[in-house]
């Protein structure tokens, strides 16, 4: 999947078409308090999703990796610095904060809004603790998007999977609504049932 993200020509325009996909879901824009990761390679661009929130007044928090555990660091604008994994993290304090929003990254998602992540667990701990009570908004291009994948007790679905050709809601959350199977079906630019 890497290589397939790293091969996509038009990571711009997709990357253009999950920001519309996402701002003009009400789930998202009224939030306050955003979670957001840092992109890395050639994941889903969040910075001009981190732009546009603070324009908008919204306050943006990013991880930062502490041994096995992330904590979260409140971004007005200030210099990010290479973290333990090459990873940009924010320079400043760490906060003990409850975000209405945590933006996921990942590698693949599934029909059922399950994620593949890196395997190292830290959002699944992450979202167990303190975002638990949050929005879980996975982002992603459609090509990562696969009928299935493998999960574990401890992993934690998102809520909804914005892709450049849509939104995945899983279980009604968001404007969609589940299929009389209970999986989670598309709005956007094609059928993904």
């Amino acid at each position: 999947m890497k290589a397939a993200r790293e091969a996509a020509p038009d990571r711009a325009a997709r990357d253009a078409k999950i920001f519309r996909e996402l701002f003009a879901l009400p789930a998202f824009t009224e939030a306050r308090r955003y979670f957001l990761y840092r992109s890395f390679g050639a994941e889903a661009d969040t910075s001009r999703i981190a732009e546009e929130l603070l324009r908008r007044g919204k306050e943006i928090w990013y991880p930062r990796v502490r041994g096995r555990e992330m904590e979260t660091v409140r971004w007005t604008g200030q210099p990010f610095a290479r973290g333990p994994f090459g990873i940009e993290e924010p320079v400043g304090e760490g906060e003990d904060v409850r975000p209405d929003v945590c933006v996921l990254p990942m590698l693949a998602a599934d029909k059922a809004c399950r994620r593949l992540g890196y395997g190292g667990g830290y959002y699944d701990r992450y979202l167990a603790e303190a975002g638990r009570f949050a929005r879980k908004v996975g982002i992603c291009y459609a090509f990562q998007v696969v009928d299935a994948l493998p999960a574990e007790a401890h992993d934690i679905p998102a809520d909804l999977i914005v892709t450049d050709a849509g939104v995945l809601a899983r279980g009604g959350a968001g404007d969609n609504k589940t299929s009389a199977s209970g999986r989670a079906v598309w709005r956007g630019e094609e059928n993904r049932q």
